[in-house]
């Protein structure tokens, strides 16, 4: 036995399905995608518009920080013209230093790696000055190359209270975001000038823990450059800012001249100003006092969270029209900045983002171009379904150069329209054609069968030369539809094969072949003021019944001794035909459905001529067919006999010859 055949999906069952692959495809790949660009961000550059959106981040999330218990002395121009040029001698820096006995902790950030033999007896009043505070922390240089560090003279390095490196570590842009608090060198820790000064106070805050490895830490910047107090190091040194300004304080001391060199671009920084090292030591000393620092998530767990707007979009896109769509990826693009703002400001946390808004822009069209490629190729499939099932029946949809060579939307739902308009218009032709079997045809039928039921009936039996006129008038009704249906069906569905016509002959042939009709009534046809020729390019049999449906059409209406007028003029690049009976007329109302199947003038009306409501419509497709419009000029008065002009606009041949087969 043979296996039945596996019923085809239906259009919307193969359609969603594609979409749900399709679905599952572009979620999949834009996650990849989005996780990829995010881990490995610093090798395909976005680190830098990381660190620009961190930049903007933090400036707008800044909050106020106390910075009072940092105090900067700073080596300025100022004090470089009043003391003299730079390097100054050590011995200054020893007499400042005895102006800061009550300063909690001090930080000379100024390199002292080198003997002065001009002034030997410096360094030891420096050693003996630092040795005296008690609190003072000097700094160490990393070498980048190899495991070497550049320390102070082991005289004074031996008088500090700690040691730390002031090495700072930009971004690949040059910015100042982070330090790293400690490193280890030769196998030792080594602490960063910040954790040093952290833990040179007597009662020291609680300095950082140390972990496996060292990373760099951000710096949450108190606020733009300057933003710490400042005391010039000329009036600190000749006693002019009282000692209790540095009471309690954590004191830095370094350069802060324009000339001097020490100076970096920060987050903070604008329009080109930047950061004292110095200033950069005291943020991160004020970090590492309070413990304070913006945290940041590892590269996997950035990529995942990359991933997770990405996912979201995709679910809901899922079911989301076009425009709810784009509305929902600025949405997500709005909530992933506003939550970093957020996230920075009232937690200290930053999640680099850019990775994850490019995710977020690219799937809105990814998923746009693949769900709508996937409807239109589904579409191109069902039309060519459709075209080999209907060329069977020679109905298959017209063929359109253009469109077949432009695969664009415009010209694919181009195609799907004209599909469309294809199927309404053979339901339209379905339920006319079902309207005609189930009335028109059936009526006749039915008066037959009636007649020869009543004629079984005793008493209402008709003679039978009258059942005989019945019954031959009911069957020649019926043979008038289904002649009348067929042509009109075939005049619909043919392709008209264009040759020259010319009309008035063609006029003159109709009007013969109505002559015996028209004279049995005593109506006059006259075709009258025709030029000698006027050439269409068309289907003579079809016009020519066209015609003919007008002419039986204005007998039927026409009283007896009546005329019927027939006329061929040129208008312009048109020939129109013309027929004017001198009938009753048809209304305005009855004129719009004049041309419709199966409508019928005051059909209820006693003595109206009989007809099938066809021969009207099948002469405004014919006319159609070649090019041409229809149209009428009638005013419904009996009693001036005015009646109704039909009027056949048609595009003029100029060379019938060339046209010619």
């Amino acid at each position: 036995m043979a296996r039945p055949a596996t019923p085809k999906k239906g259009f919307w069952g193969g359609l969603e399905r594609r979409i749900r692959v399709e679905w599952l495809i572009v979620t999949i790949f834009m996650m990849v995608f989005t996780g990829t660009l995010s881990y490995f961000g610093e090798a395909t550059g976005l680190a830098r518009l990381d660190h620009a959106f961190y930049d903007k981040t933090l400036a707008a999330a800044i909050r106020p920080i106390s910075t009072g218990n940092i105090v900067i002395v700073a080596i300025d121009d100022n004090s470089i013209d009043e003391l003299g040029y730079w390097p100054w001698r050590r011995a200054l820096h020893a007499q400042l230093l005895a102006r800061l006995p009550q300063a909690r902790a001090v930080g000379l950030d100024l390199v002292l790696s080198d003997l002065n033999p001009a002034y030997p007896d410096d360094d030891k009043q420096l050693a003996e000055a630092i040795r005296r505070h008690g609190r003072v922390v000097l700094p160490l240089i990393l070498e980048e190359s190899g495991d070497g560090i550049i320390a102070p003279l082991p005289l004074l390095a031996s008088a500090a209270k700690r040691l730390g490196y002031i090495n700072i570590y930009p971004d690949g842009d040059g910015v100042i975001r982070s330090i790293v608090p400690w490193q280890f060198r030769d196998g030792q820790r080594v602490d960063h000038f910040a954790t040093a000064m952290n833990a040179a106070a007597d009662d020291a805050a609680r300095p950082i823990a140390q972990q496996d490895k060292p990373r760099s830490l951000l710096l949450p910047y108190a606020g733009t450059p300057a933003h710490f107090t400042v005391y010039p190091y000329a009036r600190v040194l000749a006693g002019q800012i009282p000692a209790s300004a540095f009471q309690d304080k954590y004191v830095l001391i370094g350069s802060w001249g324009s000339g001097l060199g020490d100076a970096f671009p920060t987050p903070l920084s604008r329009h080109g100003a930047s950061m004292a090292g110095v200033e950069i030591l005291a943020n991160a000393l004020q970090s590492s006092l309070r413990d304070y620092w913006i945290a940041s998530p590892g590269r996997g767990l950035t990529a995942l969270l990359a991933t997770l707007p990405v996912l979201l979009i995709c679910i809901l896109m899922r079911r989301l029209s076009p425009r709810y769509s784009f509305l929902l990826a600025m949405a997500v693009l709005f909530i992933e900045f506003a939550g970093n703002w957020l996230l920075m400001r009232y937690a200290s946390v930053w999640v680099p983002l850019t990775a994850s808004i490019i995710g977020v822009v690219l799937t809105y069209p990814v998923w746009s171009w693949r769900s709508q490629e996937a409807a239109l190729q589904h579409i191109d499939r069902e039309l060519r379904d459709m075209n080999r099932n209907r060329a069977s029946s020679n109905d298959a949809l017209p063929a359109n150069d253009s469109a077949a060579h432009d695969g664009s939307l415009s010209a694919r739902v181009g195609l799907l329209h004209t599909a469309i308009a294809q199927l309404r218009q053979a339901q339209t032709a379905r339920e006319e054609t079902l309207q005609f079997l189930s009335h028109d045809m059936r009526a006749p039928q039915n008066s037959i069968l009636a007649l020869t039921e009543l004629q079984e009936l005793p008493g209402c039996a008709l003679p039978q030369t009258e059942l005989l006129r019945q019954i031959n008038n009911h069957a020649h009704k019926t043979l008038s539809l289904v002649e009348n249906f067929v042509h009109l069906a075939r005049a619909e569905a043919m392709t008209i094969n264009r040759q020259p016509v010319d009309l008035v002959d063609l006029l003159e042939q109709a009007c013969a072949d109505f002559w015996t009709q028209a004279r049995q009534r005593s109506i006059r046809v006259t075709f009258t003021d025709h030029p000698e020729a006027a050439w269409v390019a068309g289907d003579q049999g079809l016009l020519r019944r066209a015609w003919g449906n007008l002419l039986d059409n204005a007998l039927k209406y026409s009283p007896d001794h009546s005329a019927i007028i027939c006329r061929v003029v040129r208008d312009g690049a048109h020939w129109v035909a013309s027929i004017r009976d001198q009938g009753r007329g048809v209304s305005a109302e009855q004129q719009e459905a004049l041309f419709t199947r199966f409508t019928r003038v005051d059909e209820d009306i006693p003595l109206n001529p009989c007809g099938t409501g066809l021969g009207l419509a099948f002469v405004r497709v014919v006319v159609l067919k070649h090019g041409g419009a229809i149209g009428l000029e009638s005013e419904p008065d009996a009693a001036t006999g005015s009646g109704t002009e039909f009027k056949l606009r048609l595009p003029a041949l100029a060379d019938p010859d060339r046209h010619s087969t």
